[in-house]
C-alpha cells in the first residue's frame, strides 16, 4: 500500500514537471509580451525571476523598449535644499497648449518628487540630458541622475590627480552604452579617463587622446549621435578648436573652428553639431557639415539688442 502511494506521488510530481515544461514559453514570445507591458510593470519584473531580469536588463531589449515608447518630452524644474533634489516634471505639450498663460504650481504637473542629493553639487551646472541621463560632474565623485527611474548613482572619483577637470557624459547608440570621459581643464595632457556605466569593472581607464590638449574651463560639451564635442586648446598653439570623442571606439579627432568665431555656445541643431557665435548686433549659427574636412555652413540671425 505504501509503495503504491509513493508511486502515485512520484507520478504526480512527474506530471507537474512535464506540465510546467510544456507551459513554458519560448524566449522570443516572452520578450514580445514584456515589450507590450507598461514601463512600471517591466521595472517590477526585475525581481520576479532571474529569467525576466536577464531579459529586461539586456541592452537590446532596453533599446527596443525605449524606441517604442511614445515621446513624452518634459521640462524639468529642479532645486536643491537640505541635501534633497526636488523635481517637478511638466509635459511640453502642456506648455504649448498654455503658451499665452502663466504656469503656476497649483496647476496639474506630470510628476513631483524629492531625491537625496549632496548639497555640495548645488552650485555646479549639470551636463545636458544624454539619452535620458544627466550628469553632475562635481569636484569629487560624479553623480548620474536618471529622471525616468528616479535614481541617483554615484561613481568613483577619477584616479588622475588633476586639480581642475571636466567630465562629459556620452552615449553609444550602437552598443547602448553610457560612458563618462574626464579631461583636465587647466593643464595640457595627452591622456583622458573613461568609465563605462553599468559594466562589471567600476573603475576609470586611461585612454590616449592623440592630441595633447586642455579643455576649456566650465566647458559645456555636447553628445550627438555617439560623439562628444567640446572646446579645447591644443598644446603650444594659440587657437581654440573643437575636440571630438567617439564614445564607442574611444578615439579623438580635432576639428578646426571657423576663423571669424569670437564666442562659442555649443548646441545640437537638428541632429548636427553646431556653434553659436554672438556679437553685439547679430548671432551666427555655424553648422558642422564634415568633421574630417573641417567644413562648416553658417546662418546669420540679426538682433536689435545685445543678447
Amino acid at each position: 500500500m505504501e509503495q503504491q502511494e509513493e508511486k502515485k506521488r512520484k507520478d504526480y510530481k512527474g506530471r507537474r514537471r512535464q506540465s510546467k515544461s510544456t507551459l513554458s514559453l519560448p524566449l522570443d514570445i516572452t520578450s514580445e509580451i514584456l515589450l507590450r507591458l507598461p514601463e512600471k510593470s517591466v521595472g517590477r519584473f526585475l525581481c520576479e525571476s532571474k529569467l525576466w531580469s536577464s531579459i529586461t536588463t539586456d541592452p537590446y531589449f532596453i533599446n527596443l523598449f525605449e524606441t517604442q515608447l511614445p515621446p513624452h518630452p518634459s521640462l524639468l524644474l529642479c532645486f536643491i535644499k537640505d541635501g534633497n533634489l526636488f523635481v517637478s516634471s511638466i509635459p511640453q505639450h502642456t506648455l504649448h497648449q498654455n503658451s499665452n498663460k502663466s504656469y503656476s504650481s497649483s496647476q496639474p504637473i506630470f510628476d513631483r518628487y524629492p531625491l537625496e542629493f549632496p548639497e555640495e553639487y548645488s552650485y555646479l551646472p549639470p551636463t545636458e540630458s544624454v539619452h535620458g541621463l544627466i550628469c553632475f560632474p562635481g569636484s569629487g565623485k560624479p553623480i548620474v541622475w536618471n529622471p525616468r527611474k528616479r535614481q541617483v548613482s554615484t561613481f568613483p572619483k577619477p584616479r588622475l590627480t588633476w586639480k581642475t577637470r571636466e567630465i562629459f557624459l556620452g552615449y553609444d547608440p550602437i552598443e547602448s552604452k553610457y560612458k563618462l570621459m574626464c579631461v583636465p581643464s587647466r593643464r595640457s595632457s595627452d591622456v583622458c579617463q573613461v568609465l563605462t556605466l553599468g559594466s562589471a569593472q567600476k573603475s576609470w581607464r586611461t585612454v590616449k587622446t592623440n592630441h595633447k590638449h586642455r579643455s576649456s574651463f566650465r566647458n559645456s560639451g555636447r553628445c550627438i549621435d555617439g560623439v562628444i564635442y567640446y572646446i579645447t586648446h591644443i598644446y603650444r598653439t594659440i587657437a581654440w578648436v573643437i575636440m571630438s570623442f567617439d564614445v564607442r571606439f574611444e578615439n579623438f579627432g580635432k576639428i578646426d573652428l571657423p576663423s571669424d568665431i569670437h564666442r562659442d555656445m555649443l548646441i545640437n541643431y537638428g541632429g548636427r553639431f553646431a556653434c553659436v557665435d554672438k556679437t553685439w548686433w547679430k548671432n551666427t549659427l555655424w553648422i558642422l557639415k564634415d568633421a574630417e574636412k573641417h567644413k562648416w555652413s553658417s546662418k546669420d540671425f540679426f538682433s536689435p539688442i545685445n543678447i
